[in-house]
Order: structure tokens, then sequence, then C-alpha cells
């Protein structure tokens, strides 16, 4: 994966991006925005992983807790 940087021109809510460099601790608005892109991208692998192992029947219940909370 490339870590390139690239200039790019944003429209965003001027109160928003405080409030989230605030709950960041960010330094700047470039790093907030990067940290919650990559965050973003890092729920979206997990989100397919998780639907990849929902197509290949699920995880192996090899302790059999799910069967002692039908009873």
């Amino acid at each position: 994966m490339s870590r390139a940087l690239t200039r790019t021109n944003l429209l965003l809510e001027s109160g928003k991006v405080q409030q989230l460099r605030k709950a960041l601790h960010s330094r700047s608005n470039s790093e907030a925005v990067r940290r919650v892109i990559e965050e973003r991208l890092a729920v979206e692998a997990g989100l397919g992983a998780l639907r990849t192992l929902r197509e290949l029947g699920g995880p192996e219940d090899v302790f059999e807790r799910a069967l002692a909370k039908k009873k």
C-alpha cells in the first residue's frame, strides 16, 4: 500500500473538523481526516472478513457455548 500523500481540497464544516480534532487529539485538520479515513477503511476490511466468514458457514464453536444458550 502506498503511503504517498496528495493535496486535495475538501469542503468541510469547520465546527465538525474542530470537534474531530479535539476528539482525536490531532495536531492538524489533515491528521484528523487521515486518521478517520484509515479507521473507516479498517472497519470496512473487518466487515468484509466477517461477511466472508459468514459465507463459509461461520466460525466453528469448539466449546459448544452457543448450544448452551439455546437451552
